[in-house]
């Protein structure tokens, strides 16, 4: 046996045994594992291993293979299998796509080149050198997407740390239920606060999530927002460096700004308002808390959707602004599930055929108000002034002028 195998069954043995204190005392894991236990099959560098999650129970064995495992997960790469099993930061990825059936692969970041001068589109001085992490594969019939993996602990706890702080942010819902605060409808008034006072603002053209999805049920071209002097020598050819295609944009105008906003809503989507260091990263801008973004999700597409639905909700960096209440009626409500199906959140449930709200998953985005063909369901906010609180929340965040 190489040193190198020697090393890596050393370490897995070590994480296999890790697990069970973990398991143990992780009330995230607890949550997340509960509905959804996972049998998962390790083939590392030819060094198999099989470990079962449960929620009161976590078994695992070296050595051997598990018949019908639900994940095999095969490292495509020993040092970066040597990072993992260590539980150090390795900034991994999926490669997007519009479907995974039946395997799904992550890459990781190997490091940064700088190109020439005559290699650089506009001000990108440096390209990400990337390489295959992990493989895995799973029966075509059970739909998982990628983010299953962060049900596991050690994934979570790696992609948590490798996240970092300084994250925050909200969904904002346009729902004109909410009333007005100043003469501005309330969420309008949130939104301009920030475009007004923005120094800088680029429009991306395309939605990457849509794009890479072929979303058929939104507009591809209403794509994110950025504000702020972080943006000065962004590149505009690109935007989103973790998809495939280029995401050109534009620099725009206040005018053009609050325009996209209600044509994202008038489209159905969820604005999204709030800082991301990861976001800043995928757009080639150093974040020196100077730029903010606004999104526009849909349900379908979403990546913090899906992050909610098949991962672990403790990862998001997103609240629900205070002060802000969704409520059923249960006269009205017929149990027709069409607010189930808009949640992008897990923020919806059905019990004895009646929508219920799970307060803590929903983050008032207000597409379940907009969807009831009943009017069962109502969006409030009971105090205007949680609007200026939130103002100042978010600009404790990132400095938009």
């Amino acid at each position: 046996m190489s040193e190198t195998d020697k090393e890596l069954e050393t370490l897995f043995k070590k994480m296999l045994k890790d697990q069970e204190e973990v398991t143990q005392n992780d009330q995230i894991y607890k949550e997340d594992i509960k509905n959804s236990p996972l049998k998962v099959q390790w083939d590392t560098q030819g060094i198999l291993a099989y470990q079962i999650f449960e929620k009161d129970n976590y078994s695992y064995k070296f050595g051997e293979e598990l018949e019908n495992p639900d994940l095999t997960i095969t490292f495509n790469d020993a040092e970066a299998a040597k990072t993992f099993l260590k539980g150090e930061i390795i900034d991994y990825a999926p490669i997007p796509k519009k479907e995974y059936e039946g395997i799904f692969k992550l890459n990781y970041n190997a490091g940064w080149i700088p190109l020439e001068p005559s290699e650089k589109r506009n001000r990108k001085p440096t390209e990400r050198i990337v390489k295959p992490f992990l493989t895995v594969t799973f029966d075509k019939e059970k739909k998982y997407h990628p983010f299953i993996l962060v049900k596991m602990p050690m994934f979570r706890n790696i992609l948590a740390r490798g996240e970092g702080e300084g994250n925050y942010g909200v969904y904002v819902p346009i729902n004109q239920s909410l009333g007005t605060y100043e003469n501005q409808i309330i969420p309008f008034k949130i939104f301009k606060h920030f475009i007004d006072k923005a120094s800088h603002i680029v429009m991306e053209d395309l939605c990457g999530c849509r794009l890479i999805k072929e979303c058929q049920h939104h507009d591809v071209s209403l794509g994110c927002m950025h504000l702020g002097s972080d943006l000065k020598n962004i590149d505009l050819e690109d935007l989103e460096r973790d998809v495939p295609q280029n995401i050109p944009g534009r620099v725009a105008t206040r005018e053009e700004a609050l325009e996209r906003v209600q044509l994202a809503y008038d489209n159905g989507l969820i604005p999204l308002l709030g800082r991301s260091r990861r976001e800043a990263m995928v757009s080639g801008v150093s974040d020196t808390g100077k730029i903010m973004s606004m999104c526009f999700c849909c349900s379908c597409c979403c990546v913090n959707g899906n992050l909610m639905r098949y991962g672990s909700p403790s990862l998001s960096s997103l609240r629900r602004i205070d002060g802000l209440k969704v409520e059923v009626d249960e006269e009205k409500c017929v149990g027709c599930g069409d607010c189930l199906e808009v949640c992008v959140f897990k923020g919806m449930e059905m019990h004895d055929d009646k929508a219920v709200v799970n307060q803590d998953y929903c983050l008032g985005c207000g597409r379940c108000e907009d969807i009831c063909p009943n009017g069962a369901i109502s969006i409030t906010i009971d105090d205007t002034t949680y609007v200026d609180e939130l103002i100042e929340v978010l600009e404790s965040y990132a400095d938009v002028s």
